[in-house]
C-alpha cells in the first residue's frame, strides 16, 4: 500500500518507539531501548499481540488483505505483526484494533492477569447519546474478551433504535415507562417489570410510542465492532450535561 515502507514498517509519518517514522524490526537477540522490555520479555509480548490479532482476524473470517484494507495498513505489516517480525508503532496498533472492532487495550492486556470480577460503581458510569432522543449507559465492566454486555437505555417519546441484527441473544428488561419491541413480524409491548428474551439474529428494533421516557436494560452478546464503537464514545470527553434523566 502506498505510504508504507516496503520493508514492512508502519505507515509513513507514524512515530515508533524510537521516534523514527513507521515501525521497526525486532531481530532475535536485539536489545530494547532503556526503560522497555528486553530479550525474552519483549519477544513474548510481541508474540502474544501477534497471536491475538491472528486469532481475532480468523474469527472474523478476514484474510490478511481484508484486515489490511479495514485498518488502512499494508498487508505485509499485518503479516509481520502476526508473526512478531516487527515492533509496530502505537498508531499502527490502534488502526489494527479498530479494523478488528476491538478496544486497543485488548491487544496488550494479559488475559491471565486480568480480574475475573469487576465492580462498576454508579458514580463512575456516564451516559452517551442524544439528550431528548436516546441515552445509553454501560452497566457491564471491562472483563478481558467478554461474552456479554449490559446497557441501560433511556428512550424518549416518538424515537426508535433503528433495525438491529447480530448473532447471539438479547434480553430486554423494562424498568420504567412503556417500550414497543418489534421482532421480525411480531410486536411486543413491555411495561415496567416486563422482560423479553429474543434471538438477536432476527431483525428487531425498539420504539417509544408513549407520552414519557422509557427506561430499560439490554443484555446481550453484542458484536465486537458494536462494543468497540460504544466504548470509544464512552472514552471520549463528556459533553455538556443534557436534560436530567428520569429516575
Amino acid at each position: 500500500m502506498a505510504g508504507e515502507r516496503g520493508r514492512g514498517a508502519g505507515t509513513a509519518g507514524e512515530p515508533n518507539r524510537s521516534g523514527a517514522p513507521g515501525g521497526s524490526h525486532a531481530p532475535a537477540g536485539s536489545r530494547a531501548p532503556t526503560g522497555e522490555p528486553s530479550g525474552d520479555a519483549l519477544a513474548s509480548q510481541l508474540a502474544r499481540i501477534g497471536e491475538r490479532i491472528r486469532k481475532w482476524r480468523e474469527q472474523e473470517g478476514l484474510t490478511l488483505q481484508a484486515l489490511g484494507r479495514r485498518a488502512g495498513v499494508a498487508t505485509s505489516t499485518v503479516h509481520k505483526i502476526e508473526t512478531a517480525q516487527m515492533i509496530p508503532s502505537v498508531a499502527v496498533l490502534l488502526k489494527v484494533a479498530r479494523g478488528l472492532g476491538r478496544r486497543p487495550a485488548e491487544l496488550v492486556q494479559d488475559g491471565a492477569e486480568e480480574p475475573d470480577a469487576i465492580h462498576v460503581r454508579a458514580s463512575r458510569r456516564r451516559e452517551v447519546g442524544a439528550p431528548g432522543r436516546m441515552l445509553v449507559e454501560r452497566l457491564s465492566g471491562d472483563l478481558f474478551d467478554p461474552v456479554l454486555d449490559m446497557w441501560r437505555v433511556t428512550l424518549y417519546p416518538d424515537h426508535a433504535s433503528g433495525t438491529l441484527r447480530y448473532e447471539g441473544e438479547e434480553i430486554l428488561v423494562c424498568e420504567r415507562g412503556r417500550l414497543s419491541v418489534r421482532v421480525g413480524a411480531r410486536e411486543f409491548a413491555l411495561r415496567a417489570g416486563d422482560s423479553l428474551h429474543l434471538k438477536a439474529s432476527i431483525p428487531h428494533s425498539w420504539s417509544n410510542r408513549g407520552s414519557g421516557p422509557a427506561r430499560f436494560t439490554v443484555t446481550g452478546t453484542l458484536p465486537h465492532r458494536f462494543h468497540a464503537a460504544l466504548h470509544e464514545r464512552l472514552a471520549a470527553p463528556p459533553r455538556a450535561a443534557g436534560p436530567e434523566r428520569p429516575r
